[in-house]
C-alpha cells in the first residue's frame, strides 16, 4: 500500500503522523477497488484481539484506492481508527461508545481543511446515514461539534475529552437504568 501524500500531509498537520506507524499500516493493509460497491463495503479497520486477555495483537486496514474526494474521506476515517488504535497494540482493548468519535471529528477537519462542494456534499451524505439505531455513530456525531469548538491540534487532549464524554454517557445511561420509579 502506498498512502496518498494528501493523507500524510493532513495527518502531519494534525500531529498524528508517525513514520514508523505508517510503515506498520503499509505492512498491515489491503487496497480495494472502490468502483465495485461490494468491495467498497469491505473498507474498514479490523482488530485482532486475544479472546482470553482482551489484548490488542494486530490491526489490519482495508482502504480504497484513492480515486476521488470520497475515497480520500473514507481513508481519513479508517486511518484515524488505525492511528488511535496503534498505540493500544499490546494493551487491553475494548470497543466502546466513543469508537467512532475521533474518526468523525477528523473527517470533518479534513473537509474544513480542503473545502470543496463535492467533499462537503459527501460529508453531509455520510452524516445523513446516522441515526439513533447505531449508538457509536450517533454519539460521535453529537460529540463532534463539542470537539470542534475545543480543537487545538493536540490529539492527546482530544482523547481525554472524548474519554470524559464517554464516561459521562455511560454514567447517564447507568443512572437512567437505575432510576427509582
Amino acid at each position: 500500500m502506498v498512502i496518498d501524500h494528501r493523507l500524510i500531509d493532513f495527518f502531519k498537520k494534525h500531529k498524528l503522523y508517525n513514520k514508523e506507524m505508517f510503515k506498520y499500516f503499509e505492512e498491515h493493509s489491503t487496497m480495494i477497488d472502490p468502483n465495485y460497491e461490494d468491495e467498497r463495503m469491505l473498507t474498514g479497520c479490523a482488530y485482532s484481539i486475544d479472546r482470553y486477555t482482551g489484548i490488542l495483537k494486530d490491526i489490519h486496514i482495508t482502504l480504497p484506492y484513492i480515486i476521488d474526494e470520497s475515497t480520500l474521506l473514507d481513508s481519513v476515517h479508517e486511518l484515524t481508527h488505525a492511528i488511535f488504535s496503534y498505540y493500544k497494540i499490546g494493551k487491553r482493548f475494548e470497543k466502546d461508545i466513543t469508537i467512532e468519535t475521533l474518526p468523525l471529528l477528523y473527517e470533518r477537519l479534513y473537509i474544513m481543511d480542503n473545502p470543496s462542494q463535492k467533499l462537503e456534499a459527501y460529508g453531509k451524505h455520510l452524516d445523513s446515514l446516522i441515526d439513533e439505531t447505531d449508538p457509536e455513530y450517533y454519539f460521535a456525531i453529537n460529540a463532534r461539534e463539542t470537539l470542534l469548538k475545543s480543537y487545538n491540534y493536540n490529539p492527546t487532549q482530544m482523547i481525554k475529552i472524548v474519554s470524559q464524554m464517554g464516561k459521562k454517557y455511560y454514567f447517564n445511561e447507568w443512572k437512567n437504568k437505575h432510576k427509582r420509579r
